[in-house]
């Protein structure tokens, strides 16, 4: 992020800024540094009698300055944390602490990319002679320090080196050592590596990456039996139906290399029937046409052509289908044709087509699915009122079929359409009416009555949600009894607003509805519980009375989480800073205890006494939904705690600070982002704690003078929460002070905020959410509020 500015009592030479130089490769002798220098935190060379400046560590012990250290080193502060280890080491020489400092500042090196001074402190630090846990995981960071510098070799011998003390993490080490063996051309060795770590018991994920490289290895060594024999072996690992049709497709040739053409175009036949979107499934359609040797059915074909828009080819491929159907496949076929046509824009054609298929069909699954496809048709062509009259009578011809709920849903839409909300509001809280126990129709029955409040008619808006709480339960009815509450008040019937309101508090306390209540109410709840307190042993002791009530007494054979394998490797790789790969191994555990209460129960408190409060939250929730009521607000506190816990706090609480924002909003925030997972990365490439996308990162940098920014850095738990804070209170004042309105840009963006908003202030942050029309962001800013109100309530925040 930025450079050290070294406020030690030494000098910092000039070398900290200029390019490293190689590292050497590794000698069988391994070089020692002078015994009276070491590396300074910014990597220089210094005497070891040197002293910490103490108007920056005043009076500080050298196990404060290494606690000092380790908590800004677990904030991604690596400036900060290496003067801090630099000074505990020099506070300390010759003694536990300063050894372990010692091992620290070499480590922050190699976590600031300083790859040399990493090697050489780390070499140094080695050639002590001690046998440890930090002596082993320097020999990674030696190997490392040769990787990233390209000396290949130093590498591979330096991974062996660090796996020959059999640590937890050796399957991952070698997994590396295999991709130097490759660099170096020794493809033998690296296929051997390859498959000895895919053949082992780390993680599903990490053992088909090294499936794929062994595959590979064993391909550009012309070895394709070897090749097949693994490949087989990844299709019985692989369980993602997408992902094995993906491998299906592309390893269909190696079969083929053998002589099995039959597997081969089994392979690629089943790829395409379980993924035809994929974008390699074209080019597998046209190798299977110009086989002559098979015979592709027309009709998967077909499933390509449109799983792509490919119309015309998808026409062309119906057709021949059409040719060689019996009656039972006719009427589906005849059916896709005329959807065909009208993505091809053949409206009438299309008509036809709907026609000849309800007519092949009759009162079959096809031929009424035909029937409402030719309803949609007819609304796409213009002819809207015929359509909204052609999906009432569909609705009422067909009440039982679970397609009549869509068919009223979109004859609503059609009416939104024509500017007839009133009727498009009816037709909805009919829909509601007639089928209440499914979520679509659960959902358009309350979105009827929301017209009514909006429109004035707040009598008969409270009728509809009374209504629709009495017909459903859980959320629906509790967000339907909170607007009829709303409605009630909106009405001068304050007394019983006011009672119902108490009554959503009691009901569900950490729900959404719940937190609004209590703002309407004006109740200003506060926790008592100090941000730093320990879990005590008997907040545990209460977390076990509680699991006895319902899930028995323990059994004997609980398993015990710091003997699990996969515990033992995620702590390790955790330890390396390699994050996703630990997370995979603490999702090896969590799936292994999945429906044990007792297991998920240990593994949980275990995660929490070694910092993965991600990986606690994650075991609590899933015991409190095992919990009979699956009610987190009654769970006991220690468990409470696991749910909504406060890692990072003097992050958190200084970036907050810095920014104005809440600290307990800002905890809400990154729970719901990222869970409390530095390395988290989402599906759209957000980032780290509180999910920054990268082009808005560098936003930011930019605004807050952050020079030298890289993706990666979103990672780093300071840089992650001070980011997503800045953007947080920039949108809050863009929002004109609106919390809703500023999560609402967050995650939907800032112009769909002020498209959601009207453009205005917002006056009612209820009305505001729910005329979000992003289903995820709607969820997504009624959840970090309700989020953030339980933090408010559990934790004490006065003086932060």
């Amino acid at each position: 992020m930025h450079r050290l500015c070294c406020t030690l009592a030494l000098a910092v030479s000039l070398v900290a800024c200029a390019p490293e130089a190689p590292i050497p490769a590794l000698e069988t002798s391994i070089p020692t540094p002078l015994a009276s220098e070491v590396a300074t935190p910014d990597g220089t060379r210094s005497s070891e009698t040197s002293v910490p400046d103490a108007t920056v560590f005043p009076a500080a012990s050298p196990n404060d300055l290494l606690a000092r250290g380790l908590e800004r080193r677990a904030a991604g502060d690596y400036d900060a944390a290496a003067q801090a280890f630099f000074a505990a080491m020099n506070a300390a020489p010759g003694t536990p602490v300063g050894r372990e400092a010692r091992f620290y500042l070499a480590e922050s090196f190699a976590l600031r990319e300083r790859w040399t001074s990493a090697f050489e402190a780390f070499t140094a630090f080695v050639a002590d002679g001690v046998q440890d846990t930090l002596t082993t995981r320097a020999w990674f960071w030696i190997a490392r320090s040769h990787e990233e510098a390209g000396s290949h070799a130093a590498a591979v011998a330096a991974y062996a080196q660090y796996r020959a003390f059999d640590p937890p993490a050796a399957p991952y080490a070698r997994m590396r050592q295999a991709a130097q063996e490759g660099a170096l051309g020794r493809l033998e060795d690296a296929a051997a590596g390859y498959e000895t770590v895919a053949r082992s018991a780390i993680a599903r994920g990490q053992r088909a990456a090294a499936y794929e490289a062994a595959i590979r290895a064993r391909r550009s060594l012309g070895q394709n039996d070897a090749a097949l024999q693994l490949a087989a072996e990844l299709l019985a690992l692989a369980q993602r139906s997408e992902y094995r049709a993906g491998l299906l497709i592309e390893l269909a040739d190696l079969p083929r290399s053998q002589g099995d053409v039959a597997t081969a175009r089994t392979w690629l036949v089943e790829g395409l029937e379980r993924a035809p979107g994929l974008p390699a499934a074209l080019a597998a359609v046209d190798r299977l046409r110009a086989d002559p040797e098979i015979a592709l059915p027309p009709e998967l074909v077909a499933r390509v052509y449109e799983a792509h828009g490919r119309w015309s080819d998808a026409l062309a491929a119906l057709d021949a289908a059409l040719a060689g159907a019996d009656a039972t496949q006719r009427a589906d076929l005849l059916r896709r044709r005329a959807l065909a046509l009208r993505e091809l824009g053949n409206f009438t054609a299309a008509l036809e087509g709907f026609d000849a298929a309800i007519a092949a069909a009759g009162e079959s699954d096809a031929g009424v699915q035909a029937r409402l496809d030719r309803i949609q048709t007819v609304g796409q062509s213009g002819a809207t009122e015929s359509a909204i009259q052609g999906y009432r009578d569909f609705a009422a011809a067909w009440p039982d079929d679970p397609r009549a709920p869509e068919a009223l849903r979109r004859a609503a839409l059609l009416l939104d359409r024509l500017g007839n909300a009133d009727a498009a509001a009816q037709q909805r809280i009919d829909l509601g009416r007639r089928y209440p126990a499914l979520p679509l129709a659960q959902e358009a029955w309350f979105a009827g009555g929301l017209h009514l409040f909006v429109s004035g008619q707040t009598v008969q808006a409270r009728q509809v949600w009374e209504e629709l709480a009495s017909a459903t339960s859980g959320s629906v009815a509790l967000r339907a009894r909170y607007w009829a509450a709303r409605a009630a008040l909106a009405t001068g019937d304050t007394d019983a607003g006011r009672a119902a309101l108490e009554q959503i508090i009691i009901a569900a306390p950490d729900s959404y509805p719940a937190a609004r209540a209590r703002a309407l109410l004006n109740r200003q709840e506060t926790g008592a519980l100090p941000l730093d307190a320990p879990i005590s042993a008997d907040d545990w002791r209460a977390v076990e009375e509680w699991l006895a009530t319902w899930a028995g007494a323990p059994p004997p054979d609980v398993p015990d989480p710091a003997g699990d394998p996969a515990v033992q490797r995620a702590l390790e790789l955790d330890a390396l800073n390699l994050r996703v790969e630990a997370m995979a191994e603490w999702s090896v555990a969590l799936a292994a205890r999945d429906d044990d209460p007792y297991a998920l129960y240990l593994l949980g408190r275990y995660a929490h006494d070694h910092g993965a409060a991600s990986v606690a939250l994650r075991a609590a929730n899933r015991l409190v939904r095992l919990a009979p009521g699956g009610d987190s607000a009654s769970a006991p506190l220690a468990l409470r705690r696991l749910l909504y816990p406060v890692p990072f706090t003097p992050v958190v609480l200084a970036r907050a600070r810095e920014f104005s924002v809440d600290p307990a909003f800002m905890f809400a925030l990154l729970r719901q982002e990222s869970a409390f997972d530095p390395a988290a990365t989402s599906w759209a490439g957000a980032r780290g704690l509180a999910q920054v996308m990268p082009a808005t990162g560098q936003g930011i940098a930019q605004a807050l003078g952050v020079s030298g920014f890289r993706e990666v850095d979103l990672y780093r738990p300071d840089l992650s929460v001070r980011f997503g804070a800045f953007y947080i209170s920039r949108q809050i004042t863009a929002m004109n002070g609106s919390l809703e309105g500023a999560l609402a840009a967050y995650n939907g963006g800032p112009g769909n905020a002020r498209r959601w908003s009207g453009g205005a202030p917002i006056i009612d942050p209820d009305l505001f959410a729910e005329r979000i029309d992003f289903f995820e962001t709607r969820n997504y800013v009624k959840s970090v509020i309700a989020q953030y109100d339980v933090y408010r309530r559990l934790y004490r925040w006065s003086g932060e």
